[in-house]
């Protein structure tokens, strides 16, 4: 492999990461959410219901166990979840992640554009080869 004119790949890694972040906290800003909120959300979303400590478990790859106990707190806050140890969305959270899913999965299209479904499937067998590597 020559690998002599190019960078280490946690420069790519964190490249990629900090672009889909950056273009995903711009998509939710306009709806003053931020990616630890969407991530919330989302996963509401997924199972109905949810309790806090599952969604820690579920984002702590994301986010601490802080940050995200002050995210669900300002959702709650903000009419778009309720409860307080079973979490669901309000009928304004569905209507704020329907909105927020459709831009997301337009940024996701653009971001995949020119990559054939082979090349995507094999960019995802890689990272979790690195990922077993790792762990």
């Amino acid at each position: 492999m020559n690998t002599a004119k190019k960078m280490p790949i946690g420069y790519y890694l964190k490249k990629v990461d900090n672009l889909l972040t950056d273009g995903i906290n711009k998509i939710h800003a306009e709806n003053g959410l931020t990616r630890t909120d969407w991530q919330i959300l989302n996963t509401i979303n997924g199972s109905g219901n949810m309790d806090r400590q599952a969604i820690s478990g579920l984002l702590s790859e994301f986010a601490n166990n802080e940050t995200i106990n002050n995210a669900i707190s300002g959702l709650i806050t903000n009419g778009l979840v309720s409860g307080n140890k079973e979490l669901k969305l309000t009928d304004k959270g569905k209507e704020v992640f329907r909105t927020c899913l459709q831009k997301q999965t337009s940024f996701r299209q653009e971001s995949m554009q020119n990559l054939t479904e082979q090349e995507y499937l094999q960019l995802i067998a890689t990272l979790e080869k690195i990922m077993d590597n790792l762990t």
